[in-house]
């Protein structure tokens, strides 16, 4: 080959370099701005639900005067937050919307940033991407179980909650399994009513199956029920050293994993005090 073509074929290399490049450049910004408008409705979706329950919070929750928000205590009164001060506005909630239960709020909301109303649905899907004012954002609502009694006079009670990645919803239950002694200070939560104020202490903390007999309600105080709670203390990731009796009320809080599509995260609780208005 002459020195000429030689240079030409070199020249025609670069420049089929140079376009491979740009082709392979203009293919990854493609992929990228794709990427980004995938992305961007649901990160405003994740911000506007998270500013919707934000405002609630501010609106409708009274901690009264000697409630201090953002404070860890342990199970036990004191340390300055009194769960029974706290006073939701339900009457003003109802008018919203008629399917507001409860209000669910963990005594340290800046660790487990749970604080938000309880729904009750006709189904299990009614609030599942459903706020309050009945307005469509992936988050959705925290709600019981449908086949649960909306007062909570159940022995047993499902509550759910999307596990968003920006931590809202039921997202920071995580924590309890990923953090040293997170459970520690963070053992209690309350749910409260127009009538009366639950306390709810977690006893137990596991990964199940969406079929499992967790997913059950309807018991009775009886062999049947203490066979429940004794696989739930037996599954528990950690080893609270509370093991409730079948005379006892429980809530599971139960929320989604990384682990799969058939797997749950679920927290248990007893309750442990109330506080009638």
């Amino acid at each position: 080959m002459s020195g000429k073509n030689q240079k030409n074929t070199e020249r025609q290399e670069k420049k089929n370099g140079k376009l491979l490049n740009t082709v392979i450049l203009v293919a990854a910004i493609a992929v990228m701005a794709f990427s980004l408008s995938k992305l961007i409705p649901i990160l405003l979706d994740y911000k506007m639900s998270e500013d919707t329950y934000r405002e609630l919070v501010g609106e409708f929750v009274d901690l009264g005067e000697d409630a201090e928000e953002d404070t860890s205590v342990s199970a036990e009164d004191g340390d300055g937050y009194d769960w029974a001060a706290v006073q939701i506005d339900f009457d003003a909630l109802k008018a919203i919307n008629a399917d507001v239960i409860g209000w669910l709020r963990f005594d340290d909301t800046e660790a487990v940033p749970v604080d938000y109303p309880i729904l009750y649905g006709e189904t299990n899907d009614t609030y599942l991407h459903t706020n309050l004012y009945g307005e469509s954002y992936s988050a959705g609502s925290i709600f019981l179980e449908s086949a649960n009694a909306p007062d909570f006079s159940d022995y047993y009670n499902i509550i759910y909650g999307h596990n968003m990645r920006n931590g809202s919803m039921f997202g920071s239950l995580k924590k309890y399994r990923r953090e040293e002694n997170f459970y520690e200070s963070n053992p209690c939560f309350t749910i409260y009513t127009e009538t009366a104020a639950y306390r709810y202490q977690v006893f137990s903390y596991e990964e199940v199956k969406d079929d499992s007999e967790i997913y059950t309600v309807g018991y009775e105080p009886d062999e049947v029920y203490q066979n429940l709670i004794d696989t739930m203390v037996a599954g528990s990731l950690k080893n609270t050293g509370i093991t409730p009796d079948c005379s006892d009320r429980i809530v599971t809080l139960s929320t989604c994993t990384s682990t799969g599509d058939n797997y749950r995260f679920v927290l248990h609780a007893v309750l442990i005090d109330q506080a009638e208005y």
